[in-house]
């Protein structure tokens, strides 16, 4: 698509009462929230000078430009390092956007939305069919019909070989066009862990014709960690795919309770499930649980690991030092969020056994595309 000219500007009086708006989360881990493209040109990006400050690590400074003309909203990359996407597709000029888009920017995520001015003030209330039609579409998502499952390239960092993939949850719903937004909405109608179960088993059912020796590694969701039923629905996965190598994944934050722990990784053990701990420094990094505790992976939280090719020399020794620690209780460190050659070299002289990120491979719906070519 042409440049559109800089002077256009919306004309139309009928055009000019609608509004844009994006949902998304402006911080990791924050909750999705809604904002709208207040200005005919409109730019987002980390810097605190952008409309829209997203304080996400892969966005850039200035990332990405939004820009209304004639009644049409337009998206433009701003020579991010990350490139922007809409709807998975990387755009190299200016992409014309219509309300359900998703657009990612680095790891953030965001929908877009539209509707007239007359509604745009105060806070947006679901009508008897618009919550109607959410819950037939959340329905949808945990009977694994509107799941398809990404898959992301975990290697080895030694050589960059694909040993395994991180699954994945996303929607081909309309009303879902993001994680978090599924996620959100699943928390709202306490059902999360119909969701999280949901996930896993499309993810592995996906994976079927996968080499065995490659591991899928599955993500857990919080409010599974109470109960029988996470390994309830473990058993009735392995049954499903008895010879695929697997990994279920924990955040750190969720390992709580020792006791309760051992015990979860002890039935692993009874199914042939490794067991990982997630984002591993993210929060309040608890060596005991290492300790007493000790998984078969450890991911090294993305903060950790996030431009440290130029990290100091106090960093790199700190970084070197729980890596080697790690080592010591016999588990392997993976470098999460990697995303630059410098990123991947720094981290194999650090020790890291295995990695992932963006440098390696995008998710991708089928396992093959996913597979990284990348070489060190």
């Amino acid at each position: 698509m042409p440049m559109i000219a800089e002077t256009e500007t919306p004309h139309d009086a009928s055009v000019e009462e609608m509004e844009w708006y994006l949902c998304g989360a402006i911080t990791e881990g924050d909750r999705t929230r809604e904002t709208t493209i207040s200005k005919p040109r409109f730019r987002i990006g980390r810097r605190s000078a952008c409309d829209l400050r997203v304080a996400w690590p892969t966005v850039s400074g200035v990332h990405a430009e939004f820009v209304k003309a004639s009644g049409v909203l337009f998206l433009r990359d701003l020579g991010s390092t990350n490139g922007t996407f809409v709807n998975g597709r990387q755009i190299a000029s200016d992409c014309m956007l219509s309300e359900g888009d998703v657009i990612q920017l680095g790891s953030a995520e965001f929908r877009v939305g539209s509707r007239s001015e007359d509604n745009s003030r105060g806070t947006v209330h679901w009508n008897g069919g618009e919550l109607t039609t959410r819950l037939v579409a959340f329905e949808r998502l945990v009977s694994g019909d509107g799941l398809i499952p990404h898959f992301q390239p975990i290697v080895q960092l030694s050589d960059a070989s694909t040993i395994g993939f991180e699954v994945l949850a996303r929607s081909q719903i309309r009303e879902f066009p993001t994680p978090r937004e599924m996620f959100d909405t699943a928390a709202q109608l306490d059902r999360e862990t119909e969701l999280s179960e949901a996930s896993r088993i499309v993810g592995v059912q996906k994976s079927l014709d996968m080499p065995p020796e490659q591991t899928l590694y599955l993500n857990t969701h919080p409010t599974e960690s109470q109960g029988d039923r996470l390994i309830r629905s473990l058993e009735r996965l392995r049954a499903s795919s008895p010879n695929q190598s697997l990994c279920l994944e924990i955040h750190e934050a969720a390992v709580t309770d020792l006791r309760a722990t051992a015990k979860l990784r002890k039935q692993l053990k009874g199914l042939d499930i490794k067991l990982a701990y997630d984002d591993f420094g993210a929060g309040q990094a608890r060596m005991l649980d290492l300790v007493e505790v000790p998984p078969d992976v450890l991911k090294f939280d993305i903060s950790l690991i996030r431009n440290i090719n130029n990290a100091s020399p106090k960093r790199h020794k700190m970084v070197r030092t729980l890596v080697e620690m790690v080592l010591d209780f016999g588990i392997s460190p993976l470098a999460e969020g990697i995303e630059t050659s410098a990123e991947a070299e720094t981290c194999r002289h650090l020790g890291f056994d295995l990695a992932q990120g963006f440098y390696f491979g995008r998710p991708a719906a089928e396992w093959r595309e996913a597979s990284t070519v990348i070489g060190l």
